[in-house]
Order: C-alpha cells, then structure tokens, then sequence
C-alpha cells in the first residue's frame, strides 16, 4: 500500500533537517512546483524542479540562520493530498532574533514524492472556505 502524504510530507522535512536540501529532494519529484503567493511572502514565488527546491531553500541562506519545519497536524484529504499545519522557526542571521510563523501546506504526493506544495495562511483558506 503506497503511503499517505503526510508520511511522505513528515519524512521530507526530517530529511532536510537531519541530511539537508539534497536529501530531502529524493521526495521530490523533479518536475515539481512549489508555491510561496503573495499572501505568505513579501516576495512571492513559483519554484519548479529540483532548482527550483534549492533555490527556495538558499533564500533562508545569510537571512535567517537554523531553520525548522515543524509539522503540527495534518489533514489527509486525500490518500494523495494532505493540508499540513506547520510552525517554521529560525534566528535572524543579523539581528539574532528568534522568528516564528505558521503556515499551512497544502500537498501533493505522486508515486510516493511531492508533485505541489502551496503555502496557505491558515487552513480555512488552504480549504477554500470563505473568510
């Protein structure tokens, strides 16, 4: 039995945090997308493929140093989707300054990587559900 997506989810972010970006990419399929909108980001982005992964990760590089991603529940939609509330935690490289912010990850698994990632503000939105 292939598994859910949020195992596949979990199991990048441990990769990432243990290994780093190239190890958590072999739950990546390369012509995935990731999707930081406008309303998660000061400077929103598409991030295609396996450069595109790395390039979202270096943009964390000399801004903000020991980053986290905290999965705190998940939601399987789908054997295939899963909305996951996270908690992404680092340090200011110069100020220092402990950061914290949530965010829900909308996902895609096919054939056991991730195809799509979206970030969501919170998970009514993720959901589509009106304000």
């Amino acid at each position: 039995m292939p598994a859910l997506a949020s195992g596949v989810l979990r199991r990048l972010f441990e990769l990432y945090e243990r290994e780093g970006v190239d190890a958590a990419l072999t739950l990546v399929a390369p012509d995935s997308v990731l999707v930081v909108p406008p309303s998660m980001s000061a400077e929103p982005d598409v991030y295609e493929g396996h450069a595109g992964a790395r390039r979202y990760f270096a943009g964390f590089d000399g801004a903000i140093d020991d980053v986290r991603f905290l999965i705190r529940e998940t939601h399987d939609e789908t054997p295939d989707s899963v909305l996951a509330v996270m908690e992404v935690t680092g340090t200011g490289a110069t100020t220092g300054i402990r950061i914290l912010f949530e965010a829900v990850v909308e996902c895609e698994v096919r054939d056991g990587r991730v195809v799509r990632m979206v970030a969501h503000p919170d998970l009514a939105t993720a959901r589509g559900e009106p304000a």
